[in-house]
Parts: C-alpha cells; structure tokens; sequence
C-alpha cells in the first residue's frame, strides 16, 4: 500500500516547470539539424530523435504537474486495447521507414521514423507488462511520465561515470598485459595505431576489427561492458523511485511496474543513439531497432527487478534490494559480455576456425537464452506475482 497517495503540490509545480524546459530543450534539438545540416552529418537523425523524445516527456511533463497540482484524479496505463495499437503503429512506421529511399536514412527528416521505431515497440510490451500485473498496480498516466523521465535522465547520469568506468578499465588492462608475455608489444602496437588514428581516422576495416579484437581491448570491454556499465546503469535507472518513495511508496507488484517504466525511458536514449548503427541501409535499419527492441526488454526486466527491490526496501526488507540489483547486474552484464564473446570468436578465425565457430556458436545460443529470459520475464514476473496474490 501507498504510504501516501499524493505528490505534495510543488513537485508536480516543479515537473512541470522541468517539463517547459525539456520542451524547449526537445524543439532546439529538433530544429538544430534542419538550420545546420553540414555540422552534424548522419548523427543529425539521433539528435533529432534525442529532441523528440525530450519534447514529448516535456509536453507529458507539463500536462502532468499541471492535473497533479490541481489533484485531478488520473487514469492508469492498463488499457486492453493498447498493446496493439502500439504494435500497429509500430508496423506502420516501419513499413514507411523501408519505403523511403536508403539515402534518406542519414537526413534528418528520417528521425521521426527512427524514433518511433524505438519509442513504440517499447510501449508495446510495457502494455502487456500492465496487463499481466493488473490495473490495481498499473501506473497513472502522471507516474508513469515521472518514471520514464526518471528514467531517461539517468542516461546523463551515467554517461559520464562511465567514461570514468572506461579509462579505469582501460589501464587496468594495459597493467594485466604488461605483466604478460609479448604484452608490452601488444600495448606499443595499440599505442601507435592510435596515434596514427588522431591524425588520420581508420579506412581499412581489417585493421580496426584487429584492434576489437586485441586481447587488451577485448578485456577493457570485459571489464567496461561487463561490469562497469551494469553497475552504473542499474544504479541510477530507478534512483527516480527513491525520490518519490519519500511521499508514495508501491507495493511489490506495483514497484516491478514503476522500476520497469524506468527502465524503458533509459532504453529510449540509448536505442535512439545505438540504433542508428544501421542507418544507410534498409535491412541494417531494421535489424538494428529490432535488436535495440530485445535490449529494451532486457532494460524494462532489470529496471523491474531493482524496482521489485524498492518494494522490498519500503517494507522493511532492506537487504532484498540488494539482492535484486545483484540480479539486475548480472542479467545485463551477462547481455553486454556476448558482444566481448563474439568478438573475441572473431578473433580466433584466422588461427583457429572450428574455436572461432564453436564460441560464436555459443554466443548465439547464450544469446537467445538471454533474450527469452528478458522477454518472458518483463511479463512473467508481474504475472506470477499476481497470480501469488503478491501485493
């Protein structure tokens, strides 16, 4: 239960006010790509996307604090018909998108499609989310604006952390291979390739692959993707839900909920940005928003279970949130390490193929696991909980 069912009146004045600036914030960004096409290039369809997603959180902002301070009662996001009218629109906007011309892919114009392939399949399954843990624990309409803004914020919070998380590993790795054989060679090698890139960016894609492939690259990514970012990532996703627990505390099942709402509105930043590695191509496109369609549901399930974790903490269960971000942690290290896997099978092609294809093999099958345990679970949990009469 709630220990209060309201917001004080100056927190929805302050979303509020921090939606105007989002808002305007969102239009500049949006704009930006169109007065200065020359100064961002194919980067100009993220940046658009970044202003688009921030205007709609802005106007969701604004529309929000306004009824909140006014206390007009709110409607929940549990609505039967609203998983497929996502999945439809979803559908639409990609046939659109691969009807348009390749070219236009790195255009500005083209953000509006690109986004939408990240913001609506996301809906999609946060609907069924709502629908499997059942309309007494389904966000309002305002809340859930709050968790997503919360959520998409944090990316500020952790792109700089880890950075930090990068350089650290970075020369604990270049510390490992000099206590190696030949790893002083290996890192001098690095070394002036990367001199040699600051005057002149790589052309020979054999050469940058052989980089992404040195084994203190591929353990600075270990140790950056596998440990790092998870813990910092899944740090402050839901840090949102520790401010407003300080006037409104969700049971469990609700809690899964909101951590989930987080947990999608961190995967909108970082899909509108990691989803236009495909850009130019018409399959690249697709393959990539479908992939970044997977990693959303990989953040929505761990979002959830340190969400799950808050549910805990507010009932007197402390030790269980960090139980649950322990989970968390490990879910979406295990997801970033099969990139470092597959690399590191690319890597033994040349000199030994049946390894190179028995690890990438593995990477594949890990893979999948990984994807049915987000999927299933981004559902299942909310529904077993329920079905527990779990509150």
């Amino acid at each position: 239960m709630d220990i209060n069912t309201r917001l004080p009146s100056w927190f929805w004045i302050s979303a509020a006010l921090g939606g105007v600036g989002l808002l305007g914030l969102g239009l500049v960004l949006v704009v930006f790509p169109f007065v200065f096409p020359a100064s961002l290039d194919a980067f100009s369809v993220v940046v658009v996307g970044y202003g688009l997603i921030g205007a709609f959180l802005g106007i969701s902002l604004i529309v929000a604090g306004s009824r909140g301070w006014r206390q007009i009662p709110g409607r929940r996001f549990c609505s039967p018909r609203s998983w497929w009218i996502f999945l439809l629109l979803s559908v639409l906007f990609g046939i659109a998108g691969l009807l348009l011309p390749p070219e236009l892919q790195i255009k500005p114009l083209f953000g509006p499609f690109h986004s939408a392939l990240i913001v609506l399949p996301g809906l999609f399954l946060f609907s069924l989310l709502s629908l499997a843990a059942g309309t007494e624990a389904a966000l309002s309409f305002r809340r859930l604006v709050l968790m997503l803004s919360g959520g998409a914020s944090s990316v500020f919070l952790a792109i700089p952390a880890e950075i930090l998380g990068l350089l650290i590993s970075a020369v604990a790795s270049v510390g490992v291979a000099l206590l190696l054989p030949r790893g002083a060679a290996e890192v001098e090698t690095l070394l002036s390739l990367f001199q040699r890139w600051a005057e002149r960016p790589p052309t020979d894609e054999a050469e940058f692959l052989a980089v992404l492939t040195s084994p203190v690259v591929l353990m600075t990514l270990a140790l950056t993707l596998g440990i790092a970012a998870p813990l910092i990532e899944e740090f402050v996703k839901t840090l949102v839900m520790g401010v407003v627990g300080i006037w409104v505390r969700p049971a469990v099942r609700a809690s899964f909920v909101w951590g989930a709402a987080c947990g999608l509105g961190f995967a909108w930043l970082e899909g509108v940005s990691n989803g236009a590695m495909g850009l130019g191509g018409l399959g690249g496109w697709i393959a990539t928003v479908t992939t970044r369609f997977l990693a959303t549901a990989m953040h929505m399930l761990t979002g959830g279970l340190v969400g799950m974790g808050w549910g805990w903490y507010w009932q007197g269960r402390r030790w269980r949130l960090l139980l649950a971000y322990g989970g968390a942690v490990i879910v979406h290290g295990a997801w970033n390490l099969n990139l470092v896997l597959s690399l590191g099978g690319l890597s033994l092609s040349s000199t030994a193929p049946l390894a190179s294809g028995a690890v990438l093999v593995a990477g594949v099958l890990f893979q999948l696991t990984l994807i049915l345990i987000s999927l299933v679970g981004v559902v299942g949990i909310p529904f077993l909980l329920r079905r527990r009469g779990t509150a």
